[in-house]
């Protein structure tokens, strides 16, 4: 899938967080969103995963030859931030089945070996309110690296995670990562290793104080 911004700006209030940005993600790259606090990283994760709209500018979606509208978009996203969460009563089977309700999955994968990829060794009857939020996080990137999607949303995906989870983390985002387009928000420069392009807000909105 290609993301097209075309002069996309957001406006909260009288506050400008985004002014007139203009990126191209291409199909199959991985590319990352840069920026000082405040410069509106996270804004635009979300702007491009279609959860908020922007006050002004347009973005294409394009699979192929085909350009796909913003109201059926989440169909082909995975997405996840240290905004997003899950469902805290499900055990994380009852996680794995209700999710691939709603998404395709990578290599057909099944639970046991989606059990084995996380290596976190939880119990059967575990639930997702009771781990922690270094295992929350895990089990959200991996449902999303293992979500037969296109396009890839990644907002500060290693918050939360320690060094040995940073590690487990690239090593199944590079795997993961062959024929989708993968768009990584972070102000940790290692989330960077695996892009080919780095775009940086600060540039565009270096008097930003509000917004991620």
């Amino acid at each position: 899938m290609e993301v097209i911004l075309s002069n996309i700006s957001k406006r909260y209030g009288y506050q400008w967080v985004i002014r007139n940005c203009n990126y191209r993600f291409p199909t199959n790259s991985i590319s990352g969103i840069a920026g000082h606090n405040g410069s509106g990283k996270s804004t635009l994760i979300k702007i491009i995963s279609s959860y908020l709209s922007p006050t002004a500018g347009k973005i294409a979606y394009k699979s192929g030859t085909q350009v796909l509208s913003e109201s059926s978009v989440y169909n082909y996203i995975s997405f996840v931030g240290p905004y997003t969460s899950l469902i805290k009563e499900y055990t994380l089977e009852e996680l794995f089945d209700f999710h691939f309700i709603f998404k395709g999955r990578r290599e057909q994968i099944e639970y046991a070996a989606f059990y084995d990829l996380l290596e976190l060794k939880l119990n059967k009857g575990k639930r997702m309110g009771e781990l922690s939020s270094g295992m929350n996080q895990r089990v959200q990137l991996a449902l999303a690296l293992y979500s037969d999607t296109p396009l890839l949303l990644l907002d500060e995906p290693t918050s939360y995670l320690d060094v040995d989870a940073k590690k487990w983390f690239y090593g199944h985002l590079r795997k993961c990562s062959d024929n989708r387009t993968v768009i990584i928000s972070s102000n940790d420069e290692e989330d960077f290793n695996l892009c080919g392009t780095i775009n940086d807000l600060s540039e565009l909105n270096p008097q930003s104080t509000s917004g991620t």
